[in-house]
């Protein structure tokens, strides 16, 4: 082999291993690109429940670039709450870092829910240059709480239209019914002793209300099949004691809208959902022809104690700490 292909063979390999080193060098880049996410543990949730939304920013050069502005995650959708937003933490592999937060949430509102893209904002070091990363938007599906399962729920039927006929047997049962009334009535506050009036009740309104769950408890409503009124009768026990305790509008509200008023003070997951559930088990019975178990009943009431309770030790804390 003469000295002219030797030189020749020499140069088509260095070209070689240079086109080498600039294909290991463009992989090597794009294996630390820059990357930014924002996903959550779980895109189904019941109503109440938490998830967490964890956001990152992998592979940045802290040594070329730092953050200047960090995702910003608000509830524009207005059916989306945080409940709770963790530290950033960063993690340094191989001289790059990544920086992670975890972001708890969780809605009131069932249905199908965005979050829109999230933006984190670079910024260059030696230049000044400020670089924009966006995430995909995050999906999150509400779901409300499932009775659809149990053999004794009947859900809601449209209203339809019926002959109306007029029964009049029924109207002389219920005139009858009425003379009879005003007859015992007058009787008794003419011949019956004048009954002493009873007690005011005494002690605050959490006692108060606690009481008076007791008292329901003793009335034995569920073993005579009573069901809807004993939680008629709970649920209005509840509501009196927020309207007097804390000056809400209560008794008329909704379980959607007592939810809304009661987040600052129910922002604990165990108390918010336990109560929730309860207030939809409530509406169910009362709405719904749902037939509870003994458990759920006992479960019911259980609930309205603690959540009474967790509620009332707050406002002590809040006004001892005014």
């Amino acid at each position: 082999m003469n000295y002219n292909r030797i030189k020749k063979l020499c140069a088509v390999l260095k070209n070689k291993l240079t086109c080498l080193f600039f294909v290991f060098c463009i992989f090597h880049q794009a294996a630390f690109a820059q990357n930014v996410s924002a996903i959550t543990d779980r895109n189904k949730i019941l109503i109440g429940e938490q998830v967490v939304l964890q956001l990152k920013a992998e592979n940045i050069n802290a040594a070329l670039t730092f953050i200047h502005n960090w995702f910003i995650v608000t509830d524009s959708s207005g059916h989306i709450q945080i409940t709770k937003t963790g530290a950033v933490d960063t993690v340094n592999v191989n001289g790059f870092t990544t920086y992670l937060q975890k972001v708890y949430i969780t809605s009131f509102d069932s249905g199908k829910w965005s979050i829109p893209p999230l933006q984190i904002s670079l910024q260059e070091r030696a230049t000044g240059k400020q670089i924009i990363y966006k995430t995909d938007s995050v999906v999150l599906e509400v779901l409300p709480v499932d009775v659809s399962g149990l053999t004794n729920y009947h859900d809601i039927k449209d209203i339809l239209d019926v002959e109306v006929k007029p029964d009049y047997l029924l109207y002389g049962l219920i005139a009858s019914g009425v003379i009879i009334a005003i007859l015992i009535t007058w009787f008794i506050i003419k011949f019956s002793k004048k009954k002493k009036s009873a007690p005011a009740t005494k002690g605050n309104p959490l006692e108060n209300a606690l009481q008076q769950i007791k008292s329901l408890q003793q009335e034995n409503l569920i073993t005579t099949g009573n069901v809807k009124l004993f939680y008629v009768k709970l649920t209005f026990i509840i509501k009196n004691y927020f309207q007097e305790i804390l000056q809400l509008h209560s008794t008329q509200s909704t379980s959607d809208e007592l939810m809304v008023q009661l987040g600052v003070y129910l922002q604990d997951e165990k108390y918010r959902t336990g109560f929730y559930q309860f207030l939809r088990l409530a509406d169910a019975v009362k709405f719904a022809k749902y037939i509870p178990a003994e458990e759920q009943n006992n479960q019911a009431v259980q609930t309205c104690v603690a959540s009474l309770q967790h509620i009332d030790a707050l406002i002590k804390n809040i006004q001892k700490n005014a």
